[in-house]
């Protein structure tokens, strides 16, 4: 007996172990930036939460664009510093074979926003409103790393001043 009692003790323990793995990924899953080609779910969101969406402009390899990206917005998307003030979203403007969707469902590629908020820096960050005009400052080629979260926070906050709410996000390490 105490043989099947080691036993049922490994297969519990493994069970454990294996879910809580499998709720790690699916939490990862959850905080990745979300590559869109359809803005009118997002548009629907902001409506309804009445937030700006930051639009992420980043290119097909584009090393500076995911280095920004790894380095300083994952990590405030993996600690919910977004969450509630911000619906960020990645457009990859030359993704081949892609179809886009404006902020009113009209078909389109990803050269049409490069061009409609005049990107010329990859990457880029644009704070618009539901209906898709830009509202406060864009964020263009950020290689301080460790200043994008100070920075990202005053933007959103203009962006919300812009929806007529009141600045409401804290920057990251300030008292």
């Amino acid at each position: 007996m105490f043989k099947n009692f080691n036993h049922y003790v490994w297969v519990v323990t493994s069970l454990f172990v294996w879910l809580a793995l499998l709720s790690q990924s699916a939490r990862a899953d959850e905080w990745a930036l979300v590559n869109t080609t359809d803005f009118r779910p997002v548009v629907a969101q902001a409506k309804k939460d009445g937030l700006p969406i930051a639009i992420y402009f980043n290119r097909v390899r584009c090393g500076a664009c995911e280095k920004l990206k790894e380095e300083a917005i994952l990590p405030m998307i993996n600690n919910g510093l977004l969450d509630g003030y911000v619906h960020m979203v990645e457009i990859k403007v030359n993704a081949k074979d892609e179809v886009f969707y404006d902020f009113y469902g009209e078909e389109t590629d990803g050269l049409f926003f490069q061009d409609l908020y005049n990107i010329t820096t990859f990457p880029s960050i644009v704070f618009v409103n539901a209906e898709g005009d830009e509202i406060g400052h864009r964020m263009e080629n950020s290689g301080a790393y460790d200043y994008v979260p100070a920075e990202l926070t005053d933007l959103i906050n203009q962006a919300l001043v812009a929806l007529g709410k009141p600045p409401k996000m804290k920057v990251p390490g300030a008292e």
